[in-house]
């Protein structure tokens, strides 16, 4: 089984505990859902228990396939007009807003209610082989023994801020726990080989192991929340994460070439995805040459234009009409002809890079089931409470599908 398997994650902790799974007899599901605990503690301004997106779950032997869509939701306590008279623009990539004060970026009104641990933990219930405990159980030694900053964790601590949001630093210093665990007693920066350690994740970790999603959401750990952000102006509450619950919905399809393609609906980017594979069917791109001028042009011309439509059309869907024509053959054939007669595309914000900073997980198994998810904080908010069993919260920069430009949405 293990020499047909794989996974692909973003640390190699992460990847090495999915491994593990597998060769232990664990399926895709027990491999996706352990790495991405243990990602969480080793790259934790990436993803963790209190993030948020989609995964895409195939279980052929029990004709399962399906994707669960966490995102974060905005808190019942915040209204349409709130941030009306703080907007200063919108974030360089074009995914959120700035905000004076970055109210909405960093530190309690940053914090959305998170999706990310119901979906690990409906993920090995529904579909998994192994017991829960099992599965966190590498996270909880990971968070024990502390991790050891690596060279893209620092140079994210260093230069991931450029889209008009606040500096990392800023974030990892906005708590007394993350300047305790992110800095050195000097108040300096801790660098690449340094090691971190959270006693309270490793806490959380334990408990979460113990009792289940249901004491982050509904238990002890809910209620630690809630008083937190009562404490300090936060909008989340215990009623929110009560009342959180995870999306199934079938995958968005479509096909290049004869291939069948299954990938995840709005609020995730899959629609994106099908639009500049529909266009780049009408050119022959192993003719061209691979990095050739007219290959990375056409490619390139392809991306912004679904990069474009994404921009005007794509939204939540509970609050945004998508029109079905982005993903038809027929519209893409005419962008096709249009880029072949010279033709350049525009995007308003072209000329600044989106961002490559999420965070994501591919397993195969085999006996042919395949998971693939995406699990982020958006942005981190920096908030880390001070006692234990806390969840480090992230915050997705009050992201343009949302409802309103003026509410937060993702942790």
């Amino acid at each position: 089984m293990t020499k047909q398997a794989m996974i692909v994650t973003a640390q190699p902790e992460a990847s090495k505990t999915g491994a593990r799974v597998l060769m232990r007899g664990g399926n895709a599901v027990d491999a996706a859902m352990a790495a991405a605990l243990v990602q969480g503690v080793v790259d934790p301004q990436m993803c963790g228990i209190a993030g948020f997106a989609s995964c895409q779950i195939y279980i052929p032997g029990m004709g399962v396939h399906t994707c669960i869509d966490f995102h974060g939701k905005t808190p019942l306590g915040a209204t349409p007009e709130m941030w009306q008279d703080l907007v200063e623009g919108e974030t360089r990539d074009g995914f959120g807003f700035v905000l004076r004060g970055n109210v909405n970026d960093v530190g309690y009104q940053a914090v959305t209610t998170p999706g990310s641990l119901l979906a690990y933990f409906e993920a090995v219930r529904d579909f998994g082989s192994w017991d829960w405990a099992d599965i966190c159980a590498p996270a909880v030694a990971e968070a024990e023994q502390g991790f050891t900053v690596h060279p893209y964790v620092h140079y994210w601590w260093t230069h991931g801020a450029y889209m008009g949001q606040a500096e990392v630093t800023e974030r990892l210093a906005f708590s007394a726990t993350g300047r305790a665990i992110y800095f050195h007693p000097d108040g300096s920066l801790k660098k690449i080989g340094d090691r971190v350690k959270n006693p309270d994740l490793t806490r959380t970790l334990a408990r979460i192991a113990r009792d289940g999603a249901e004491v982050f959401y509904r238990g002890e750990i809910a209620e630690r929340i809630d008083a937190d952000m009562r404490a300090n102006g936060g909008l989340l509450r215990r009623e929110d994460l009560e009342q959180y619950r995870t999306t199934r919905i079938e995958p968005m399809r479509g096909s290049y070439r004869g291939h069948e393609l299954a990938t995840n609906n709005p609020r995730g980017g899959g629609i994106m995805l099908l639009e500049m594979l529909n266009i780049l069917e009408n050119f022959d791109l192993a003719g061209m040459g691979h990095n050739s001028t007219d290959f990375i042009r056409t490619v390139c011309e392809a991306m912004k234009a679904a990069t474009a439509d994404k921009d005007a059309h794509v939204g939540d869907p509970a609050f945004v009409e998508i029109p079905p024509h982005l993903t038809q053959k027929g519209y893409a054939a005419g962008i096709a002809t249009r880029i072949e007669a010279g033709e350049r595309m525009r995007v308003t914000r072209l000329g600044q890079p989106e961002s490559a900073d999420t965070t994501h997980v591919a397993v195969v198994d085999g006996q042919g089931n395949c998971v693939t998810m995406t699990h982020s904080l958006g942005m981190p908010s920096g908030v880390i409470p001070a006692r234990s069993r806390r969840a480090r919260a992230g915050s997705a920069r009050s992201e343009r599908p949302s409802s309103s430009a003026t509410a937060p949405r993702g942790w």
